[in-house]
């Protein structure tokens, strides 16, 4: 074999290898969230971490506070085009809320139970407004939200939650 010949199957070896060493890494790890249009959707991999979420400058629509500018938003659950949480990953959560607004001002969080078309009043504020904190235990497709019951709020509405233990 001469030496032509020599340094193309070398070249052929180096790059054989090469290629086999690149093939060879694994793909960097993912959350396992997936998005459908702006929605995350959770998989059972998303339940294995920190799910939290905390929204603020509330608007109403149809008497369920949306917030125009989320804080944070870790893991799945919370749809900041609705103000809602879904629950994906069930547990023991602290939900809390506050706000001012009108002297008649009453938020109430709201919860609506997997398969279930009605809200039902958890928490509510007094008149003027106010902040509340609450535990409660949800399950797999339990909503919530902050509801106006009464009166206008004022631009400084919260709303935030996370999981503190898991089921």
């Amino acid at each position: 074999m001469d030496m032509e010949n020599k340094m193309v199957v070398w070249l052929v070896m180096f790059l054989a290898v090469s290629i086999l060493t690149e093939a060879a890494i694994p793909d960097p790890p993912t959350s396992g969230i997936t998005t459908v249009g702006s929605l995350k959707i959770g998989i059972a991999a998303d339940c294995a971490g920190v799910v939290a979420f905390s929204a603020t400058q509330a608007s109403v629509d149809h008497a369920k506070a949306v917030f125009a500018e989320t804080l944070v938003d870790k893991g799945v659950g919370y749809v900041a085009q609705t103000g809602v949480f879904i629950t994906h990953c069930p547990g023991l959560y602290q939900f809390s809320f506050a706000g001012y607004g009108s002297t008649d001002l009453r938020l109430t969080l709201k919860k609506k139970l997997n398969n279930s078309d009605s809200w039902r009043p958890v928490v509510s504020t007094g008149a003027g407004g106010g902040a509340n904190l609450v535990l409660l235990d949800v399950e797999a497709g339990d909503h919530l939200a902050v509801f106006v019951d009464a009166g206008k709020i004022s631009d400084g509405v919260t709303f935030s939650g996370y999981r503190i233990a898991k089921k």
